[in-house]
């Protein structure tokens, strides 16, 4: 099975599904999740104010996503019959009220719905299959829905997991770009004019070529990395020999960047670190990279720790 982390839910699937659409952001949004042949799971949520005194029911939010399936259906001609059904029980958590439904049309379908009292989100997540039903989609659906958790235990982290790599942001963190690809993967985060970068490359030994890890970042690298000027020292990381970089906004736009961030009356964002490393059992380049203000705590070290190399987190 793959763990899959996005926006602060986390889920296993089998392991040729990945990451192939998404939206939105923390607080609402969707995302999909597929093999590129039959088997998809998508999650939907939007997260209720905290002002909001009564609790939303998903039985009610099921009923309207059944709505909205029949509307569509008709507009391809097509037929789709709904149905009520138990939530697996992995599903039924003590934070959770809970609604299960299925349905058939072009595919056949498992999902809940619920709300969690905890995030305050309220979900709405399925599997879907071939409308026959057959390779056991019933029970492949039951596992990746029971495994489904829209919190960390940890409130103080969220994890990210897409296309082989695996690590955790810290929460008050929001993602605020992406590039993904097969070979080459970064997520951005920002927290006011705070900035931190996660960049992976896969094929490391065909990329690198053996050339000098800072000159090859130098060259590559598209985070907060291009905009510093930093010294760079040896160091160790996760048993691989790493480098760590330390310095501040280069010259020329990120100097002009400072001064636009101290006109909106923000604190600037003075001080960068990074750490990179080439892992040899994955045949990867990882970089974690981050901009950070001059009393703000500098995380590249505790995201490089929690960042799946070739042992677990």
């Amino acid at each position: 099975m793959r763990i899959i982390g996005w926006q602060g839910f986390t889920l296993e699937t089998p392991e040729s599904c990945d990451l192939t659409g998404y939206s939105g952001d923390f607080k609402s949004g969707y995302f999909r999740v597929d093999d590129s042949e039959e088997l998809s799971v998508e999650i939907r949520w939007g997260t209720e104010s905290e002002r909001s005194k009564k609790e939303p029911d998903p039985e009610a939010r099921r009923d309207t996503y059944f709505q909205s399936l029949q509307k569509e259906a008709r507009k391809k001609k097509l037929s789709v019959q709904t149905k009520e059904s138990d939530a697996p029980k992995r599903t039924q958590r003590p934070e959770r009220l809970v609604s299960g439904f299925t349905w058939t049309g072009d595919k056949k379908a498992y999902g809940v719905a619920w709300y969690c009292r905890t995030c305050r989100r309220m979900t709405l997540a399925q599997v879907m299959g071939p409308r026959s039903g057959k390779s056991g989609i019933g029970n492949t659906a039951e596992a990746i829905l029971g495994s489904i958790v829209c919190h960390s235990d940890d409130p103080e982290w969220r994890v990210w997991a897409i296309y082989d790599l695996q690590t955790q942001i810290p929460a008050e963190y929001d993602l605020v770009s992406q590039q993904l690809m097969n070979v080459y993967l970064r997520l951005t985060f920002a927290r006011g004019a705070a900035r931190l970068s996660v960049e992976q490359w896969s094929l490391a030994n065909v990329a690198r070529r053996g050339a000098y890890l800072d000159l090859w970042l130098a060259a590559n690298a598209k985070g907060e990395m291009r905009q510093a000027r930093y010294t760079v020292d040896e160091t160790e990381t996760q048993g691989h020999p790493a480098i760590a970089l330390t310095g501040g906004p280069a010259f020329g736009t990120p100097m002009m960047e400072l001064m636009k961030q101290t006109s909106r009356m923000q604190m600037p964002a003075t001080r960068f670190s990074a750490q990179a490393w080439e892992c040899e059992d994955s045949n990867k380049l990882y970089l974690i990279e981050g901009m950070r203000t001059f009393r703000g705590r500098d995380w590249v070290g505790d995201v490089v720790r929690r960042t799946l190399c070739h042992t677990n987190i």
